[in-house]
């Protein structure tokens, strides 16, 4: 008997660690995985990303590191610089590590 309670106490705190990670990547794994097989996907990995950066934003949760870069260098490939130095702005300000090279993708692009 008291094996079969520190079997499911042991189940239960293993599930509880597996049930969330660290940050909300938002499905950006699949829509990667979708976006290099099917490269005609490229839109709507980027709507899908940004659509996701807006709720966390809009709910006070900060992005999973990288995941403005990643939102404005999309767009910066779309030609949209206003846009990519937004995005690297944020990512900045959300993650200040990522500053350095944040700041020097910006300059580059506000020349």
């Amino acid at each position: 008997m008291r094996n079969y309670i520190l079997l499911a106490l042991s189940l239960v705190a293993l599930s509880g660690c597996a049930s969330k990670g660290l940050y909300d990547w938002g499905g950006y794994e699949d829509s990667l995985f979708d976006y290099y097989h099917q490269p005609e996907t490229k839109l709507d990995l980027i709507e899908d990303l940004v659509e996701h950066v807006e709720y966390l934003m809009e709910y006070d949760e900060k992005p999973a590191p990288g995941l403005l870069a990643e939102v404005g260098t999309f767009y910066l490939l779309e030609g949209d610089r206003q846009r990519a130095v937004y995005y690297y702005r944020l990512e900045a300000q959300e993650w200040p590590d990522s500053q350095p090279m944040m700041a020097k993708l910006i300059k580059n692009l506000e020349r």
